[in-house]
Parts: C-alpha cells; structure tokens; sequence
C-alpha cells in the first residue's frame, strides 16, 4: 500500500511518538527504581523490633537504634544478668547473641550490642524530643508474648515526671502515655507517626489493687538520645525511699502536722540507706531540700536525680508528733 505526504507524516509522528514515549517511560522507570515508595511504616517497625531472651526465656522486647547492631530496650528487662546468656529474636534477624553495654536506671534503660559484624541492622531513628500532649503514638513490642503486634496511645503529658519502677525498685523519669503496655511490652519502643522513637516502655499505673488502669510510662526521648552518645552506665542517686505528696496521705495524719503545711513523706525506708540511716520514720516529711521547698514528688525526685551518689543534702522535716521542723544532712546513695 502507497501512502500520500498526509500518510506519511501521521506514520512519522506516531513511530516519533512511540520512540519519545519508550524513552520517557523507561527513564520514568528508571527514575521509580531510584527512588522507591518509602517502607509502609507497619513493615519498618517490625523489620526493626526485636524480642529479648534471657537464658532462653522472653523477658520483653526492643528494637535496633543503629544500623551496627545497638539493641534498645528497657533496663528492667536485662537486669541481674550476670552469668547468664542474652539473645535477641526476629523473623528479620533470627537469634542473635547479646551482650550489654549501656544502662540507666533513673531512665530504665539499657542498650545491647549484638555479635557478628560486616553485617547492616534494619534500625530506626530517634527522634529530636518527645511529642507534645495528644500526639499519637505507636508500640511495636509483644505483649503477652503475641508477636509483631503494634499498639496506638496518646502522650498524655507534654513534660515528663517521675514514676516508681517496681521492678528496679527506684523511680524514674518518663513520659505518660494513654495506651495499653501489657506484660511483654517492656522495652518495646513508642514510635511518632514518621517511625522516629520517641520513648521506652518502661511499665504502666496500677490503682490500689494492683489492677492495670490504661496509662503507660515510658523513658524519654532527650534520655535516649543521651545514652546513646555516652555509652556508657549512668551513676543515678537516690534518698532509698518510696515517697508519697501529703496531700495523697488520709485526713487523720494531715490533721497531727501543722495546718498548711506541704512536703513529701517516706512511708516505705530501705533499710541502711540515706533516709533511715539519717534517722527519718515513715512518718517523717521533707519540706524542703537546700532551702528549696518541695510540695510536689516531681520537685524532690528532680533535684535529687540531679545530683551524684555520694553528694550532700540538707533536708528540712518535721514529725507529726508536736516537735518544731529541723534540718537534717543526708548523703545520696546509688541506685544499684
């Protein structure tokens, strides 16, 4: 068949079609392979987390914060374990030999270095500070020993406070979150919704019977962030005493101190630590340290976690009993 000039430049147009559009969409291709879709945000979290094995038992969870093999997870979780054999578990990563190399007790944290080198990590990031109040965050961790489970919560409070860890027996600094952290969560890492960890899990509230009530507590971003720079364990102080605010105390001992009267009281002393050796009761209230006046725990626990085992402090008391306040010297001990 013979084509006129109107044929024949509509055939060039389309083979030039054709050719231009082959060009465009390989290179088109070729520009989707060098930038692939991100990593559903799901997938990223379980490829990084992993669950933590003592002497071939789980004992909680945690997560890859570096590409090197630095296993993040809570102190409570690898504590007291001299002697005995730490492994890390994931369908990515299969079961690894551990060793630890970093705790914070006032945190509750820890970091493990896992054997084997030449090898990369799927690992997540850190993020610049922990959320703001009613952000949403996320737990990738196995609670009650379900795997690759992750769980949605709020931060429910923008600056962090001071919560007792039972397990470690000591307080620490955290973060509060509105989210459920069953057994089996501790360690797991609490992401934003970019990936980025954003705290710990660490433990949650229980009301007066022991029953869990919803609000999780975790380690900060910023503490975090610090023990990965040094390395190394933190020396924490301590007064070696559980404390409560008076007015959490009933009326009838609020009623034997003096009307108005603030402070923070010792109802459980260890014994042969700073307190009881500094003779205080379980009834004895802290008003003030180094003339600072200290109404709520958060004050107490701030200064205290401030200072060295081993410092000085002067503490301003007074016993429901009709003696006058006085000051005491109490020396910071170390949280073991």
């Amino acid at each position: 068949m013979r084509l006129g000039t109107v044929g024949r430049i509509c055939v060039a147009a389309a083979l030039f079609a054709a050719v231009a559009g082959g060009y465009l969409g390989l290179g088109g291709a070729r520009a989707e392979r060098k930038a692939p879709a991100s990593e559903p945000l799901y997938a990223r979290l379980q490829r990084a987390s992993v669950e933590i094995l003592i002497d071939g038992r789980m004992t909680g969870s945690g997560c890859f914060i570096s590409p090197e093999g630095v296993v993040l997870t809570a102190c409570h979780v690898v504590n007291n374990v001299k002697g005995k054999h730490i492994e890390v578990i994931s369908p990515t990563v299969g079961r690894l030999t551990a060793r630890r190399i970093a705790t914070d007790r006032g945190h509750d944290l820890a970091l493990l270095q896992v054997t084997g080198k030449g090898r990369k990590y799927p690992s997540l990031k850190v993020a610049d500070r922990t959320p703001e109040a009613l952000s949403e965050v996320m737990l990738s961790s196995s609670p009650i020993w379900r795997h690759g489970l992750v769980l949605k919560g709020t931060v429910a409070r923008t600056k962090p406070s001071y919560c007792w860890q039972a397990t470690l027996k000591c307080y620490v600094r955290c973060v509060y979150i509105d989210g459920a952290s069953p057994v089996g969560s501790s360690g797991g890492c609490w992401t934003d919704s970019r990936g980025r960890v954003v705290g710990v899990q660490s433990g949650y509230l229980n009301n007066t019977d022991k029953s869990w009530v919803g609000i999780a507590f975790a380690a900060p971003a910023d503490a975090i962030t610090k023990m990965l720079a040094d390395r190394g364990d933190r020396k924490v102080a301590t007064l070696g005493a559980a404390m409560e605010e008076l007015w959490t105390q009933s009326q009838g001992f609020i009623a034997r101190l003096p009307k108005g009267v603030q402070g923070i009281v010792t109802p459980r002393l260890d014994k042969g630590g700073p307190l009881d050796s500094a003779g205080m009761t379980h009834e004895t209230l802290i008003m003030e340290i180094d003339g600072k006046p200290v109404a709520y725990l958060d004050d107490l626990l701030k200064i205290v976690q401030s200072r060295k085992p081993g410092d000085e402090l002067t503490l301003k008391v007074i016993e429901p009993i009709g003696k006058p306040a006085r000051k005491i010297k109490v020396r910071l001990a170390r949280i073991k």
